[in-house]
């Protein structure tokens, strides 16, 4: 069995023309999720797809939504700026190393939770 091919669209063209706005940084780690109220109308039908993606799912990076659409990482990150430029989606960063919980701890409270 052979497996399913992946068209051959240029990013230009599956983009419709859209472009990064220069003041929104969306990277592959950069988290998004539906702002409150957010409207799908007059949106073409691949970023009705990522607007409905993170409404389900909740919060997610770009690069989960790429994989999750079967797009290319390109072509999400400019819709998703897009869409955070016209509100529908907020973004913000994934918190610093320095901000996550020390593995040591972590590690503690799972051989805790095993215990019990």
């Amino acid at each position: 069995m052979t497996p399913p091919r992946r068209r051959l669209v240029p990013d230009y063209v599956a983009t419709a023309g859209l472009e990064v706005p220069p003041r929104i940084g969306v990277e592959r780690t950069t988290l998004l999720h539906a702002a409150p109220g957010a409207s799908a109308e007059g949106l073409d039908a691949a970023a009705r797809r990522l607007l409905a993606l993170v409404e389900d799912e909740g919060t997610l990076s770009v690069y989960e939504c790429a994989a999750q659409l079967g797009l290319p990482y390109a072509v999400v990150r400019m819709m998703a700026a897009a869409l955070a430029a016209s509100g529908a989606v907020v973004t913000r960063e994934p918190p610093a190393p320095a901000q996550l919980p020390d593995p040591a701890l972590l590690d503690v409270v799972l051989h805790g939770l095993r215990a019990l």
